[in-house]
């Protein structure tokens, strides 16, 4: 067996344990010599892909290992919510798309275009302002307000409508909502004349890991009743994403 393939098995092993694992664990379970493991071992933490504690001397994944694990969980939600999106983007014939906070930004992973006139700025890959949109809000609206307060530290908090949220209060207040309602709203506040409304994706531990969003012309959307039922599609999308990868509705405490 290759060098190479050694350390796949270790990452492997360590990937999976949540409670670390010693030199002595990972040379049985490997059924490597300890020099050979504890050399293995070393070359993978040079290179970031694990850590070692060094009180208790255990293995953990490494900053490098979770960046590629967390890739990976990025492309799957992607394509395991396509189907889900473009579900609900035939239904009214308007754009659905699925965002994620991606190191402390708001990005479009995945989007289903309406076949009608819709000039909108975003695209798979492109940001939508944290405070501006609810594609952006839901995703940190499990936050408390001094997580939040980091999370927008700095953050120009351009006014681009004048329905558009101007300061952590004025978010903080869309957040209470989304806690609330389950899902968000924004009416002209991102790009002109649009409304859209978005719901969080958790994950198994009950984690936002996604946002499910529908976005519209206003003059589309319609009195508000016909706004409900928008609310009512992606509500239930998210439900279907999340049942989907094994997620679990928020439990309060």
């Amino acid at each position: 067996m290759s060098a190479l393939v050694r350390a796949l098995d270790l990452l492997t092993m360590i990937g999976e344990s949540h409670d670390g694992l010693s030199l002595t664990d990972i040379s049985e379970k490997a059924e490597l010599p300890l020099p050979t493991a504890h050399r293995l071992l070393k070359s993978l933490e040079v290179q970031g892909f694990i850590r070692r504690d060094s009180v208790s001397l255990l293995y953990y994944a490494g900053r490098r290992l979770l960046r590629l694990s967390a890739m990976v969980r990025r492309e799957t939600l992607a394509h395991s919510a396509g189907v889900d999106l473009a579900a609900l983007s035939q239904r009214f014939n308007e754009t659905a798309m699925l965002t994620q906070l991606i190191d402390g930004r708001a990005v479009c992973v995945a989007l289903v275009e309406s076949r009608r006139p819709l000039h909108l700025s975003v695209q798979v890959g492109r940001t939508v302002p944290l405070h501006a949109a609810a594609s952006a809000r839901v995703l940190y609206s499990d936050f408390p307000r001094e997580q939040v307060e980091e999370l927008l530290e700095g953050h120009d908090f351009e006014r681009l409508r004048p329905s558009t949220p101007g300061n952590v209060g004025e978010v903080m207040q869309h957040l209470e909502a989304i806690r609330h309602n389950g899902y968000d709203v924004c009416d002209n506040e991102f790009d002109v004349d649009m409304w859209a409304t978005a719901a969080p994706v958790r994950d198994a531990s009950g984690t936002i890991i996604a946002g499910v969003t529908l976005v519209t012309p206003g003059e589309r959307s319609g009195p508000p009743e016909a706004r409900q039922e928008f609310i009512r599609a992606v509500t239930e999308t998210a439900a279907d994403i999340q049942a989907a990868i094994g997620g679990t509705p928020k439990v309060d405490a």
